[in-house]
């Protein structure tokens, strides 16, 4: 048990070592390898916290790949989801989803908006809503 838990921490610490590769490529297997783990009813988002990785989430939400801040933005909402609201917002989640809602992606603009929704929803005020387009 205690190997297979040096495992997990293991890999998560090797995941996160490539979401902040100079390689956009890597960043972008990493963020979805993370975003699928994410989704699986397995995750411990724990290793994701105990291995300072939460930081690290956050800051993909200004990366220039749309991708890999889609990603992001689906383990965000997984971490608040999970419970993990202290931590993203004592690493600046709030602040950095606002600024994904005046992202050019519509599908990030959305994500950003679930994602705070899901870290505390009770901020309707601060969620923006989507712009009406005119045809």
């Amino acid at each position: 048990m205690v190997e297979e838990l040096q495992e997990q921490e293991d890999l998560t610490r090797d995941i996160l070592s490539r979401l902040t590769d100079p390689r956009e490529g890597v960043r972008e297997n990493a963020a979805e390898a993370l975003a699928i783990a994410a989704g699986d009813e397995d995750w411990r988002p724990d290793d994701l916290v105990l291995c300072d990785g939460v930081g690290t989430v956050i800051g993909l939400l200004s990366d220039r790949n749309t991708h890999v801040v889609r990603s992001a933005l689906t383990v965000i909402t997984a971490l608040a989801s999970a419970g993990h609201e202290e931590d993203l917002l004592s690493h600046g989640a709030i602040d950095a989803l606002e600024q994904a809602q005046r992202h050019g992606d519509r599908g990030v603009r959305e994500k950003a908006r679930e994602a705070l929704w899901a870290l505390m929803p009770d901020v309707e005020e601060r969620i923006a809503p989507e712009p009406i387009e005119e045809d």
